[in-house]
């Protein structure tokens, strides 16, 4: 793991925490904005980010202890590499605290991949939920196995139960393979572990613009917090 600034007043260490950040900022396509930067950005806004919620009223640092623990070495265009780091990363972190709820910063989306096939390993089974405007459901693309348009495919094929919510742009190949391994559309009867993607994409342009590939009619802040209020319920 690289040195971060530090992104909370008080940080705990790993083994007292309830939450650690990971940055991972691996980026294979340059398109647009890099999403390399992305872990960087994040840690800046959670800086500013007040800790009383009006709507809970809690203040979340009073009641979770929280940790960075910096990024993953990545290697840029060396997505073999990066990910034998992301599942030696997350193994370590559940090694030192099997009850920790860690939390990925992005990086391309490809990221999740590496995250669950090591989390699955840990876990067992897990359930997806993922928020995106895009389905990546395509088997390669570019003629890359391996590429932000393809790594939910290939969780698909590897048996995970796939929930997609807020697509609204996909290629004909990606309806054949939604159907193929029964990717759902909601949340409804879901049973178990379920870890959350989001590609800020899934928001319309207006709310999230300097994204890699915006697309129209995505959803709202405040449709969002309803979608993230629901995933605990189910699990």
């Amino acid at each position: 793991m690289l040195y971060v600034k530090r992104t909370f007043s008080y940080e705990y260490p790993l083994r007292e925490a309830d939450i650690a950040l990971i940055g991972i900022p691996f980026d294979s396509t340059e398109i647009g904005v890099s999403v390399r930067h992305g872990p960087v950005f994040i840690r800046e806004a959670i800086k500013n980010m007040p800790g009383y919620d009006p709507e809970l009223r809690i203040n979340i640092f009073d009641r979770l202890k929280f940790c960075d623990l910096g990024d993953v070495e990545v290697v840029p265009g060396d997505w073999n590499l990066t990910s034998e780091r992301i599942r030696d990363t997350v193994e370590w972190i559940f090694k030192e605290n099997p009850k920790i709820f860690p939390v990925f910063l992005g990086g391309e989306h490809l990221i999740s991949l590496g995250v669950l096939e090591a989390l699955k390993n840990i876990l067992g089974k897990i359930i997806v939920v993922h928020l995106d405007a895009h389905r990546d459901l395509l088997p390669e693309y570019m003629g890359q196995k391996f590429s932000h348009i393809t790594w939910a495919y290939h969780l698909a094929k590897e048996g995970f139960e796939l929930v997609q919510m807020g697509c609204r742009s996909w290629e004909p190949e990606e309806e054949e393979v939604l159907r193929k391994f029964g990717v759902k559309e909601t949340l409804n009867r879901l049973k178990g572990k379920i870890y959350l993607t989001v590609d800020l994409d899934v928001f319309d342009p207006g709310y999230a613009p300097e994204v890699g590939t915006p697309e129209p009619q995505g959803i709202t802040p405040k449709e969002f917090f309803e979608i993230l209020k629901q995933i605990p319920m189910k699990n």
